[in-house]
């Protein structure tokens, strides 16, 4: 057998396979002798005709036969000899095959990236030596607060902190802002919509206008749509409003007491304390553990250089685009908004696919070199916490993961938390002072690659 490789890409190979005369006779002549075994023909025993007679009779279906047999021998020889691990099924194309000629073909395949493994043990990492303070914890009480927060209608000019209830019309040049951008309906007009300064100000500016105004004012705004607005086409263009306040409310909160606390399901506001501390401990605790662990597979994805299969960075940039998709659905982001931003989605999608694959090739690579396995009970703990997630039978939900085939990617998953578990225990990690607040929550996401 001879084998002529062409790089056609770095990961994508054409494999020229020629198979001598001799021994594809032979193949010809041992699947005619298994065929002749059964091979009913006039005149003759089953098992003892001519080979010649059997060949003329069934001729069409040994040479298949023997075709297949010799091309899977032949291809599986070709990867093992030459080293080479094929993401997808090959293209294959015929160039020769017959009795008494060589059998040659073409195979167009794409395989796992080579690459030079950098070392993994006693990765430098950080870890911020943050606590959870009386701050942090008066922070999270009035979120608790906010959740029961309460709007009273008032007969007085509207002031900062006041949600002020208008009408409105938006205009740029005497026409109605969905004529530059179609989607723009919510800027155009709305009827009884709440503007705040802080939480919903609709475009900077307008709420600072309204303030001093009351229930039953109208007024004409004018604003400059500032540099990062959503919307790009209209940037630096003067929006003018036509604005009618229905209602100024003033916003509540409760006060912090026992009553308060009993809403939450804690005997005494000292109780409410403590969870919500416990709380924040919990979470700071996972918070300072995920960046850890995400800085080990960054420092990876930093040391290796190489090319990914097409093949699997598009399925996985489809799957991406899907799950961005179907997230924008239900935030009750519209079609048109969707269309819109296709593109930006898709290179997003394509981006973060790059970094999930290259990151699930480095951890695989390293799993095969610790001998780190995927037991069968990991991968049923792992379904039935899924399951009780999704609220179905762990055994229903295992049969349409085998049926659509993602029980693969559960397992990928559980592989690399256990490859990171490694890392993150080898790391040698130095304790840093906390960054300002603001680079908080800017790590990058390498999804599977990733502990959950």
């Amino acid at each position: 057998m001879e084998v002529t490789i062409t790089d056609l890409s770095p990961c994508k190979k054409q494999l020229r396979i020629e198979i001598d005369a001799e021994t594809v006779n032979a193949k010809f002549d041992s699947v005619a002798k298994d065929f002749r075994r059964h091979a009913h023909l006039p005149g003759f025993r089953p098992g003892k005709a001519p080979l010649a007679n059997v060949m003329r009779s069934y001729g069409d279906k040994i040479g298949e036969e023997a075709k297949r047999t010799l091309m899977s021998d032949s291809y599986s020889k070709a990867l093992k000899e030459n080293g080479l691990r094929p993401v997808i099924m090959p293209e294959v194309e015929e160039l020769q095959f017959g009795h008494g000629k060589p059998f040659q073909y073409l195979a167009t395949l794409e395989v796992t990236p080579a690459f030079e493994l950098p070392e993994y043990n006693g990765l430098e990492v950080d870890k911020e030596r943050r606590t959870v303070t009386g701050a942090d914890i008066d922070k999270a009480l009035d979120t608790l607060r906010e959740q029961r927060v309460s709007y009273t209608d008032v007969d007085r000019p509207a002031g900062e902190d006041d949600f002020i209830v208008v009408n409105f019309t938006g205009t740029i040049d005497d026409k109605p802002i969905t004529d530059l951008v179609k989607v723009a309906r919510g800027l155009t007009e709305q009827k009884n919509y709440w503007l705040n300064a802080k939480h919903n100000p609709l475009i900077p500016g307008i709420v600072e206008a309204l303030i001093g105004s009351g229930k039953d004012d109208k007024k004409t705004v004018t604003v400059t749509i500032p540099n990062d607005f959503i919307y790009e086409e209209l940037v630096g263009k003067e929006a003018r409003y036509e604005i009618e306040i229905v209602q100024v409310k003033e916003k509540s909160l409760p006060e912090l007491d026992d009553k308060f606390a009993k809403g939450f399901g804690a005997e005494s506001m000292d109780k409410l304390r403590e969870g919500v501390e416990n709380d924040l401990k919990n979470e700071l605790e996972y918070s300072l553990k995920k960046s850890v662990r995400n800085q080990c597979v960054d420092k990876l994805l930093d040391a290796v250089n190489c090319d990914l299969p097409e093949t699997i960075v598009n399925e996985a940039t489809r799957l991406g685009v899907h799950n961005i998709v179907q997230q924008n659905h239900q935030r009750g982001v519209g079609k048109e908004v969707i269309d819109e931003n296709k593109d930006r989605i898709y290179a997003n999608a394509k981006a973060d696919a790059e970094v999930r694959v290259k990151a699930n090739y480095i951890l695989s690579k390293i799993a095969e070199k610790e001998g780190i396995k995927v037991t069968d009970q990991e991968l049923s703990r792992q379904v039935a916490a899924m399951a009780t997630q999704q609220k179905v039978k762990p055994q229903k939900l295992a049969q349409q993961l085998k049926e659509n085939g993602t029980i693969y990617q559960v397992q990928e998953e559980i592989l690399n938390a256990k490859v990171i578990d490694l890392l993150e225990e080898k790391a040698k990690v130095t304790e840093i002072d906390p960054k300002p607040e603001e680079e908080h929550g800017h790590s990058h996401e390498h999804g599977h690659a990733h502990s959950h």
